[in-house]
């Protein structure tokens, strides 16, 4: 007792929160601000909330279906790519301007609004 415990359903919270932040309405938030949530959270959490494990665990409690898995492949794979092959596109500037971006936050806006399944959040 009184130990905090991570259950699959605090893990499926984090994905929605995760898709949550990514999103077009970033374009108009300052520099500082797109940074920390592209570079240090979203980087993060993208790759923790959406890796096949885990959405291995939200298919099998049914809590999202097939398409939804891999358009959330997609956006992991689409976020890696653009790191590893468009380092010139990995700042704040370009989170709001580029069309590779806008791409991907599309994508997770696209992921978030199929979600059938949405637990309490609090």
């Amino acid at each position: 007792m009184g130990k905090f415990t991570v259950t699959k359903e605090h893990i499926y919270i984090g994905c929605i929160r995760t898709l949550e932040s990514f999103t077009t309405a970033l374009i108009h938030e300052d520099d500082i601000t797109v940074g920390s949530r592209i570079f240090e959270d979203f980087d993060i959490y993208v790759r923790t909330y959406l890796c096949d494990d885990n959405l291995k665990i939200y298919l099998d409690e049914g809590w999202i279906d097939r398409d939804i898995a891999e358009k959330s492949r997609s956006l992991l794979s689409g976020f890696c790519a653009l790191e590893k092959e468009s380092p010139h596109l990995w700042n704040a500037a370009s989170v709001k301007t580029a069309e590779e971006w806008r791409k991907l936050m599309e994508l997770s806006e696209e992921i978030r609004a199929d979600l059938y399944y949405i637990p309490d959040m609090e």
